[in-house]
Formats: structure tokens, C-alpha cells, sequence
């Protein structure tokens, strides 16, 4: 469940969160139908987002249809596990497993590459049939295979240029929503999105493996280049996701995605501006400081105090809710409490 995008935030868009559920349990349900139940543990935030994307540029309305997702014995939700956005989402996740496990075993330590190696044994059935589901609905898998080829080279010669190979098969990965959908019109900025977002991939991976590289002599570009430099990479793939998104024709689920970008940037702030563990220490200290000489009341988190012009006017503050809140876990309608869970709130 991991990856560079953020979950939603539910008090922001908790009208759109049970499609993001249903999205991301509809890719673990798929993970299980097509390639066994163990690749429920692959399911992932940027693959989800990946059929995110697809089922909300769709010109179609997707189906939906009640069911669980891990636990049979919970209450059925809507999920969507058929959509042609969530099986392709599926089948890159299966290949990205198998690129990964085929680089663990040319890379790390005897241990691990004999486990690397063990691993593609084990799911190389699943990765043949991820693989034939891709070459049947025309994606470049060859293409794609080429360029993540090249990734040792161009780190050899031109480690300024190391994203490249990761953001262009993120990018072809997006790209081919356009060609599943029919929707040509939607391809430059769907590669667009992929690339930035591989692009991001590759530097937040190499960031948190910088000291781990270190200790082993292996290549990691935070070694041999400039932190400027990098950062001027990481703030371009950044602006080029935002804007690849504003470009993109939604037809539904637009305050969904929206939330989900808003709330990736809050979460991967220390990476995007490259913050050391000591600077994030440093600016949780002075955040707590800020809590504990501020006011509760002097904050809204989320919604419009405008919203709730019917309650009656605290003294202080301008929110509404504010002299009936309770504490953590308020669901009032203009909560003021900054410490209930939701990160909007600035003395966050």
C-alpha cells in the first residue's frame, strides 16, 4: 500500500472518498482475480491513482457493483474491479514487481539476489500473463523494456538524466489510458502526468537510499551531483504533474483528484524541498511549540466558516463551531480543533 501519491483526505473530500475506496480495493480485488490471491499485497497508491485516472476521464460511465474487499465478512461497498484502467493498473504493477526483482538480483548482496532470483521464479507466471494482457491491448511493452535497459548507461554518463528511463515508462503506462478509452485528445497530457510522476519515483526512492548506497558503494545520483541541481529536477517533475493535470479533461471525480493532489503535495513536502530526518525533527519541535503558544480556536481546518452562518458567532476567531467543540474527533462543521486528524490546518 505504499507509494509516492498520497491517500485523500478525508475531512477535504469526504464526499469522493468512496470512490477512491472502491478504486483501490477494486485493484486489490482485480490483483487477486487475474494473478492469485497473494498479489492483493502489490496493491499500491500510484497504481490506484492510475485507474483513478482512467475511470474519471472515461467517456463511458464505469459500472460499479457491492462487494468486499479483504475481509469477506465485512459489509459490501461499491468497488469497481473490471474497469479496463484498473486491470491495466493490475498489469503494470505485476511487471513492475518483476523489473524490480530482475534489478535486486544484478545489484544487491548474495542474500538478497538469491531471494530476488527465488521471487522470479515464483511469480514469473503471473509476470507472463501480465505481460501477454499488456501486448494485447497494444501497449509498447518493448519500447517500455528498451528504455528501463538503458537506466545503468545514461546512470554512467549523465546521472543528471537518471529519472529518465523510470518517467518514461511511467509515462508510457499513463499514456495508454488514452488508447484503452478512446480518448487520443487525452494522451499528451496522461504522458505527461506518468513521466513527472516516474520522474518523482525515481529521486524520492534515491533520496531515502542515499545513506544505505553509501554504506554499500552503490550508484545513487545525491552522491555524485549537486542537491540544487536535483531539487531543480524534482520542483520540474512537480510542476509538470500539477500542470498535466490541469490540462486533463475530467469528466467526473474531479474534486477527488484534486484532493489527492493537494494532499500528495502537503505529505511529500520534505522531499520536494529535500529535508534532512534532522530538519524534519527540527520542524516538528517548532511545530508542537507553535500548538502549545496557540490558541485552538484561532484555526479552521477545512471547510468555509461561511458554511455555518446559522450557529451562533464565537468570540474569538470567526468560527463557527468553535465554542461547541469537543476535542479530538469533533465533527463539527467547521472544526477548530487542529489536532482531530486532518492536516489542512497551518499550525500543522
Amino acid at each position: 500500500m505504499f507509494g509516492f501519491i498520497a491517500t485523500p483526505c478525508s475531512r477535504c473530500a469526504s464526499g469522493s472518498i468512496p470512490v477512491w475506496k472502491g478504486t483501490f480495493c477494486g485493484l486489490s480485488r482485480c490483483l487477486a482475480r487475474e494473478f492469485g490471491q497473494t498479489s492483493r499485497f502489490l496493491v499500491n497508491r500510484d497504481a490506484a491513482f492510475v485507474g483513478l485516472l482512467g475511470i474519471s476521464i472515461d467517456p463511458k460511465v464505469p459500472e460499479w457493483k457491492q462487494a468486499t474487499c479483504c475481509n469477506p465478512l465485512s459489509l459490501p461497498f461499491p468497488v469497481t474491479d473490471e474497469h479496463p484502467a484498473v486491470l491495466h493498473a493490475a498489469a503494470t504493477t505485476i511487471c513492475g514487481l518483476a523489473a524490480k526483482l530482475n534489478d535486486d538480483a544484478c545489484d544487491e548482496g548474495i542474500f538478497r539476489r538469491g531471494l530476488a532470483r527465488l521471487g522470479g521464479i515464483i511469480t514469473n507466471p503471473a509476470t507472463e500473463r501480465a505481460v501477454a494482457l499488456l501486448n494485447g491491448s497494444s501497449f509498447p511493452t518493448e519500447e517500455v523494456l528498451e528504455s528501463l535497459a538503458k537506466q545503468e548507461m545514461i546512470e554512467s554518463t549523465a546521472p543528471i538524466r537518471a529519472d529518465e528511463p523510470t518517467g518514461n515508462a511511467y509515462g508510457a503506462i499513463v499514456a495508454h489510458l488514452a488508447v484503452l478509452l478512446d480518448t487520443p485528445a487525452q494522451k499528451e497530457p496522461l504522458h505527461r502526468i506518468g513521466s513527472s510522476l516516474g520522474s518523482l519515483v525515481y529521486w524520492r526512492d534515491a533520496w531515502q537510499d542515499r545513506r544505505e548506497d553509501t554504506r554499500n558503494k552503490r550508484f545513487n545520483p545525491f552522491l555524485c551531483l549537486d542537491s540544487g541541481e536535483i531539487q531543480n529536477r524534482i520542483h520540474e517533475a512537480w510542476n509538470g504533474f500539477s500542470e498535466g493535470l490541469g490540462e486533463l479533461r475530467i469528466c467526473r471525480n474531479s474534486a477527488l483528484i484534486s484532493s489527492v493532489h493537494d494532499t500528495t503535495e502537503r505529505t511529500r513536502q520534505s522531499f520536494l524541498h529535500l529535508r534532512s530526518d534532522e530538519d524534519k525533527e527540527k520542524e516538528k519541535r517548532r511545530s508542537k511549540e507553535r500548538k502549545r503558544r496557540t490558541s485552538w480556536w484561532d484555526y479552521c481546518d477545512c471547510c468555509q466558516c461561511c458554511d455555518c452562518g446559522s450557529l451562533p458567532t464565537p468570540r474569538r476567531g470567526g468560527c463557527s463551531d468553535a465554542i461547541f467543540d469537543c476535542g479530538p474527533g469533533d465533527r463539527g462543521c467547521c472544526d477548530c480543533n487542529p489536532c482531530d486528524g486532518c492536516d489542512c490546518c497551518p499550525c500543522h
